[in-house]
């Protein structure tokens, strides 16, 4: 929050709680002179003071300046604020790992669908509908789904996590765009297999990096977090043979379910105040 917007809004719960500049001074140990430049809006205040006046009028920081911040509702989206607050952490998770169940469930309708129609030549109008909705609804799930480990990554300081995150989503975006535009449109066979060797390699060398972002959760979440760790970089190392991206795809089964856990278990810890 910026001047003078962030003065007003101190003077306004000082005064809702009757007390005088005087009365703040007594409690936190600041010039008289300060709080009035800072209630003013003539100067913006340093963190640590800006927490020390708020924790004199009994509010909690973090609730106060994050909730209260307006942001665009796509800087929310991709998790792009500077801090989040307890219960927006909360909720951020808690939609990602029931996002991860949804993707879970249908990326056993995506396989049947890939298995069924990439196979045949010509498409009814109503099998390119279907096939284009559920790719779709894969990538809104999934983009949900990592939406929670990019928020994890804030929380645990871990920016491989946050980084590996966003790559794969980013990646994910343009392998469902080609096989919907591949149903739609068909490419020339070769080509599209092309296509997806490249996307395996790419796939397989993000997967590297956010298995190694996940091992370093062992401290926050314990072995859940080196098993999902493994799990990643044993599907990355598949993925960059190409040959293996069908081992790769069959893993992602367990390790998604694992996924989910560490999501609900930095949930729970969070809620209990235990981060």
């Amino acid at each position: 929050m910026k001047q003078p917007h962030l003065g007003k809004k101190l003077a306004d719960i000082r005064q809702q709680k009757n007390l005088t500049q005087e009365d703040l001074v007594s409690k936190c140990n600041i010039n008289v002179r300060t709080i009035q430049r800072i209630e003013s809006g003539d100067v913006t205040p340093r963190p640590s003071t800006l927490k020390i006046i708020v924790e004199a009028l009994d509010e909690n920081f973090e609730e106060l300046f994050t909730t209260d911040e307006p942001t665009s509702w796509w800087r929310s989206l991709l998790v792009l604020r500077q801090e989040l607050s307890k219960k927006q952490i909360l909720h951020l998770l808690q939609t990602a790992w029931i996002a991860g169940l949804i993707y879970f469930a249908l990326g056993l309708v995506e396989a049947a669908a890939d298995y069924i129609f990439l196979d045949e030549r010509i498409l009814s109008n109503s099998q390119k509908v279907f096939y284009v909705v559920t790719k779709t609804s894969v990538l809104v799930a999934y983009a949900f789904f990592m939406r929670g480990f990019i928020g994890l990554g804030k929380v645990y300081h871990n920016y491989l996590l946050k980084i590996s995150s966003y790559l794969m989503v980013i990646s994910y975006i343009i392998l469902i765009a080609l096989d919907n535009y591949h149903v739609l449109w068909p490419m020339d066979d070769q080509l599209y297999l092309f296509i997806q060797s490249g996307a395996a390699l790419i796939f397989g060398a993000i997967g590297i990096v956010l298995a190694i972002a996940f091992i370093r959760l062992k401290k926050s979440l314990g072995a859940i977090a080196v098993a999902a760790g493994v799990f990643e970089l044993i599907i990355a190392l598949l993925f960059l043979t190409i040959v293996g991206s069908f081992i790769a795809l069959l893993l992602l089964i367990p390790a998604v379910i694992i996924e989910v856990v560490i999501l609900y278990k930095a949930s729970e810890q969070i809620a209990d105040n235990r981060v």
